[in-house]
């Protein structure tokens, strides 16, 4: 990105983030990658545990206008398609498969109280403040409780 061309606020405070040693951390143990930018989106792929006949990595299209101050919102994506992550193609099991639900909000976000869209329904911050956005979080907080459900034992497949 060239020096002129002005970013705000919210633009910097993630470009910044994904500087730094905990976002760069995941990136070397292999956590996650990003993929691209196109603010206000990003697109990040995040790692999980070998299964049979599943993916390595499932894409998130993070949408970030406001952030820090508000919460990212990620959509389980499909690179091939462009498009939302069809409901065959979504990982399995009992957490990892309620986070990544699509039969809320169309399966344009995660169900968790870490995603903009959850944590609006209310009751999310005082219920799982551990797991709540908040200002102070970073874009690393959300892509560590992915990746820990991505790699649990718990996590199926697709």
């Amino acid at each position: 990105m060239s020096d002129s061309v002005a970013i705000g606020p919210d633009e910097r405070a993630l470009r910044d983030h994904l500087r730094s040693a905990r976002f760069q951390a995941g990136v070397d143990v292999g956590r996650w990658r990003l993929i691209s930018i196109a603010w206000p989106y990003a697109l990040i792929a995040v790692s999980a545990a070998p299964r049979e006949d599943a993916p390595g990595e499932f894409v998130l299209r993070f949408e970030l206008s406001g952030y820090p101050a508000d919460a990212p919102t990620g959509c389980p994506w499909d690179l091939d398609q462009d498009d939302v992550l069809r409901v065959g193609q979504r990982p399995k099991g009992s957490r990892v498969g309620h986070i990544f639900r699509a039969d809320w909000e169309g399966g344009r976000a995660l169900y968790a109280p870490w995603d903009r869209l959850a944590l609006a329904h209310g009751g999310w911050a005082d219920k799982y403040p551990t797991y709540a956005w908040n200002a102070r979080r970073d874009l690393t907080f959300y892509l560590t409780n992915v990746h820990d459900a991505l790699d649990n034992d718990d996590y199926l497949g697709i």
